[in-house]
């Protein structure tokens, strides 16, 4: 049906038209571009990922160009380095043959002068970018002096976005020559206080199948670590490990691992609180897998002790080693006499004091008749003869109620009594108005051991400046004092004792030229790794660069065949469209 209102045929062509022309413009502006996708309206995933690389390459472009300035500048120092070897040679020659007899020291002294001039003017030339790494002034006020150079070779971006930077260190102050500061160097840092374990955690009984079962009882009994960390200055505290105290860290109690203990212990030391152990010293495993200690602090006032404690309870726990041995290093304090029945039935009192040696002083334990009586059945013998087990249990009792460390316990007919404290500043000691009752003699003390111990060493420093300019002896043919490479004077130097100090400055020439030799070494391998990075930074920015194509560059051969049929596609719809415009007119023909 034809319609003087509705041309379908036109709608139908027009639509098509728009179509057509909407690919045109695109497939159009690829060819020009070169680019399929040039904007993020295109594929906004592929422009994203373009724009970082493209990102990321701008920045290798960066390192490019600090690795040619690097390059430039260790180029220049070692072909100073080069320079003045050289020049120490001659020098040396020199001096050899001023050792021979009859040879005016004065005129080969003038011609050493020369040398040394020359080479102090070598090292002070040898400049490259305003960088001068022979020739320095390291003194505080020059901020722009840097022991150490860093230039920059490698650029990374993490998954999460994160940038980092890769240098290449050059030790500046190993190969300068010379140095305007005469200041002080660390040549040793200090080092921190240490203790290693004697074996490894795998070889212990406890671990020696990789984990360690610390839930499944034997005997009734089932595995406890407790042990003691001192530091020193009240800074100590107890670690105890066992099926209650592991369930945070540990998946498995059955199948306790040793980064799970280590975890374990670790958590132990930060919840002591930063006035015993948090902050201070950390464990971990060393790489034949035993437990280490070492403190945070270094230095000689960095000590540190570990002391093998007492079970918390003989008779639920068995000592389990993680390399430091499972034999208690607590004090105990064993009586000198053996115990005898005691009579606290009545107005009998005996009593006695323990001190715990934690500082919170000596507990007062009496034992009479009505301690005897609230022990009820804990205690099996009469209170007029009260058995060395049964004296034990009161004292313990009270010492429990009190909140000491120490316990008593009845030994080979005598009371003995522990703490679970550990380590040489561990002690326990025995008092009382009837210390003798029970066996122990007035003030008897006894003091822990210590399972390891370590100590850290103070860092080392010596005074210099260059390799050349550092003074390095004394004339002993004139007093002319100090001399150097660089200032040394032999033209006064006579008689045995001028032949031992040439010899001695011979011998210290020598040592400048292993010295600056292995200047030069640094140097080179410094060379060689900057310029194996600028090959892979260039190799990357290609490959890079190969990313970026794939994602965004345009088939310019089949869009341009598409580009042509395209133009085709636009001339037949723009006919058709003529063709259906003019339907209508050849319906008001018939009104004619």
């Amino acid at each position: 049906m034809t319609s003087l209102l509705t041309n379908n045929a036109a709608m139908t062509a027009l639509t098509t038209l728009k179509s057509i022309n909407t690919q045109l413009d695109m497939t159009s502006n690829r060819v020009s571009t070169g680019q399929r996708v040039s904007a993020a309206s295109d594929n906004a995933a592929y422009w994203s990922i373009a724009t970082t690389v493209r990102t990321d390459n701008a920045s290798l472009s960066a390192v490019k160009d600090s690795l040619g300035l690097g390059s430039s500048s260790v180029d220049t120092a070692y072909n100073g380095l080069n320079s003045i070897i050289t020049d120490l040679q001659n020098i040396r020659g020199k001096l050899q043959s001023a050792l021979t007899p009859g040879v005016d020291r004065a005129k080969v002294q003038t011609e050493i002068s020369a040398i040394q001039s020359k080479m102090k003017a070598t090292a002070d030339s040898s400049n490259a970018s305003g960088q001068n790494w022979l020739s320095v002034d390291s003194s505080p006020s020059n901020t722009n002096y840097q022991a150490t150079q860093k230039v920059v070779a490698g650029f990374a971006r993490a998954s999460d976005g994160t940038i980092t930077f890769s240098m290449v260190n050059v030790d500046v102050a190993s190969i300068k020559l010379y140095d305007r500061n005469a200041g002080t160097t660390v040549t040793k840092p200090a080092t921190a206080a240490q203790v290693v374990g004697s074996t490894s955690l795998t070889g212990t009984g406890a671990f020696s199948g990789g984990t360690a079962d610390f839930a499944t009882p034997t005997a009734g009994q089932t595995k406890q670590i407790n042990f003691v960390i001192d530091l020193g200055g009240g800074a100590s505290a107890a670690i105890q490990l066992d099926k209650d105290t592991l369930k945070s860290t540990a998946k498995d109690l059955s199948k306790v691992t040793t980064d799970e203990l280590l975890s374990a212990i670790n958590n132990q030391i930060a919840a002591s609180g930063t006035a015993k152990l948090g902050g201070k010293v950390t464990a971990g495993l060393d790489t034949a897998g035993r437990l280490t200690f070492a403190t945070v602090g270094t230095g000689t006032g960095a000590t540190l002790k570990i002391g093998v404690a007492n079970l918390t309870d003989a008779t639920k726990f068995v000592a389990a080693d993680i390399g430091f041995g499972a034999i208690s290093n607590a004090p105990s304090l064993t009586a000198g006499t053996a115990y005898s029945a005691l009579n606290i039935s009545g107005a009998n009192t005996k009593v006695l004091t323990v001190d715990d040696g934690t500082g919170s002083g000596a507990v007062t334990v009496t034992l009479n008749a009505a301690a005897y009586t609230n022990a009820g059945s804990a205690v099996s013998s009469g209170a007029a003869t009260l058995n060395g087990a049964d004296a034990a249990q009161l004292i313990n009792i009270q010492l429990k109620a009190a909140g000491s460390t120490a316990s008593a316990s009845f030994v080979g007919g005598k009371l003995v009594l522990t703490t679970t404290g550990a380590g040489t500043n561990s002690s326990v000691t025995a008092n009382g108005a009837d210390v003798t009752s029970f066996g122990f003699t007035a003030g008897q003390t006894a003091s822990g051991t210590n399972a390891a111990a370590g100590a850290g060493t103070a860092s080392t420093t010596t005074t210099g400046k260059g390799i050349l300019d550092t003074t390095s002896g004394t004339y002993t043919a004139i007093t002319a004092g100090a001399y150097s490479v660089a200032n040394f004077n032999i033209s006064t130097l006579v008689g045995s004792a001028g032949d031992a100090d040439v010899a001695s400055i011979l011998n210290m020439v020598d040592k400048a030229i292993a010295s600056v030799t292995d200047a030069g070494t640094k140097l080179g391998a410094n060379k060689t790794q900057i310029d194996g990075q600028k090959t892979f930074v260039d190799t990357l920015m290609k490959a890079n660069d190969r990313t970026i194509g794939i994602l965004v560059d345009a088939d310019v051969e089949e869009e341009s065949t598409k580009l042509k049929a395209l133009q085709t596609q636009q001339q037949l719809a723009v006919q058709a469209l003529s063709i259906a415009n003019s339907a209508s007119q050849n319906v008001l023909s018939l009104f004619r």
